[in-house]
Formats: structure tokens, sequence, C-alpha cells
């Protein structure tokens, strides 16, 4: 989802290995499902326009177009639980005639496998928060659709970031970590950390679990998943993930980072803690 957009500004990520013990094609149809019902329902105009795309492969197979991903849901749902190499959705308002008029998106959701032969997924959705994200309310939305689009998955890892379309990590890009050796090692080390945090079931167990991350004072908030991990709110609002909060979190985690440094990376504005992880 590199190809952002003005109208989104909200990003929300989950990485799926083959740990859960629901079949991760499954996972892929309830995500994209909780995502088309709680972030663009039915009934919002600003997001009556859909559209969808599953790519069986990337060396070939069927590609699955349609229009509307909402009357074409049962299609879209078979392809999905294949667990296909990529697959998205968008978001928009009508267009304003029957033609193949250009609109924007201002959401999308989407599922692409990644590492050493599709050894994990990357699910993502994107939003408009806009002036929202200083919304409690609409805040809090949005952590319990992450929390209800990971039902039945202990993801390797999670985050909800603002203005953050990249696949990787800002962590991940300041430490020149290789892809595939963070994917591999995502439940062993902690990819990074966000105003959300989705931390896999071994870390959260390193880490103390629930009630240990609830006394560090570093999170508004600790979520436990049913199936496995946790979900750490650093603030009540997007808009509040500031410095000092982001330094709390840092120091909370630190036990299971990354070593090393933060460097620069110059295609990008990063948000990390200039300390080495292992030496706190």
């Amino acid at each position: 989802m590199d190809d952002e957009t003005p109208t989104m500004d909200v990003a929300v990520w989950a990485t799926l290995d083959d740990q859960a013990a629901t079949p991760r094609g499954d996972l892929l149809v309830h995500w994209f499902r909780t995502a088309t019902d709680r972030l663009f329902p039915a009934g919002d105009e600003e997001t009556a326009g859909s559209w969808a795309l599953v790519s069986e492969s990337m060396t070939g197979g069927r590609d699955i177009r349609v229009r509307d991903a909402r009357a074409h849901w049962d299609q879209l749902a078979d392809a999905l639980r294949s667990s296909p190499f990529h697959a998205a959705a968008g978001f928009h308002a009508p267009a304003l005639d029957d033609g193949d008029a250009w609109v924007d998106d201002v959401g999308r959701v989407g599922g692409t496998q990644t590492g050493r032969g599709g050894s994990h997924t990357e699910l993502s959705a994107a939003v408009r928060g806009a002036e929202r994200v200083a919304d409690a309310a609409w805040c809090a939305g949005l952590v319990a659709f992450l929390a209800a689009a990971l039902d039945g998955a202990n993801p390797a890892f999670a985050r909800i970031d603002h203005r953050n379309f990249h696949e990787t990590t800002d962590l991940e890009a300041v430490l020149k970590r290789p892809r595939r050796r963070s994917l591999r090692e995502s439940r062993t080390l902690l990819r990074g950390y966000s105003w959300v945090t989705g931390v896999p079931a071994e870390l959260a167990d390193r880490l103390g679990g629930t009630a240990a991350l609830e006394a560090t004072g570093a999170f508004h908030a600790v979520h436990p998943l049913r199936a496995g991990g946790l979900l750490l709110q650093a603030s009540e609002t997007l808009a509040a993930y500031d410095d000092r909060h982001m330094e709390a979190v840092f120091r909370a985690l630190a036990p299971v980072l990354p070593p090393g440094l933060p460097g620069e990376d110059p295609g990008r504005s990063v948000r990390v803690v200039r300390e080495d992880a292992s030496r706190v």
C-alpha cells in the first residue's frame, strides 16, 4: 500500500504466519469482511462505491476483478479463502455517472503474501482520519476494529500508524533489517512500535503479560487478543501520540526490540527513539 493517496492518512497493518490455529485464508476473509463492515459500512455515502481485485499467483493464475465488492462478496470470499498472492479492495464515493469516471479511494483493504515462499501474509487497511484522529470515540473504534479483525489469529505483529503507508516499520528502516530476516524473527524480536503495537503471544509473555505492561504506565490501554497476543495502545487518541508517549513505549518494549543504534533513511520520515534498545 505504498501508493498513498491524499485522502487516506491512517494505516493499519497486521502480519500473519503459520502459528494461528485458524487457516490463513479464513483469516484473510475475516479481515476483509470486518474492515468492510466496520470501516466502510453499507449506507455510508462517502464509501458507497467500491472495487476488488484478487490475484491468485505472482507468476500467473486467475485475476478476479469486481466493480462492487459488497454485491460480489460471496465470489470475493471464495477467492480470498484460497490465500491468494495479492488481494485488494477500494472504497470511494459513487461516480457521478455510469461510466468509468475516476474517483479517489478514501479507504482500502489489502492482503499480500510476503517472505520466502509466501511464509507470511501482510494485512492492511487505510482510512481517512483527518480531524477524527483527535476524537477518542473514533480512535477507540479503530482499535476495536483491529482487535475484531484479528480474532482467531495470534499475529506475528500489528500496528496502527498516522501518515505511514510503508510495509516496513520505521525501526526496520533505520536499523536496515532485511525484510525476510525481520519476518522470520518476528516472534523473537518485535518489528517496531507505533501508536498501537500488536505483540505476539511469545513476546507478550517475555514482557510479563497484560498486568506487567499495564504497570509500566506506558500504555493508555492493553487489549488481549482471544487467540493470543496483545494490542498496546499508547495514548487515547492517535493525535495525542507524541514523542513523550513514543519514548515510554520504546522503554517498555526495549527487552524484545532488535538491538542497534538507529541510523537514517533518506527515503522517508521516521518516528523512532534514537537509542539502542539493548542498552536500555
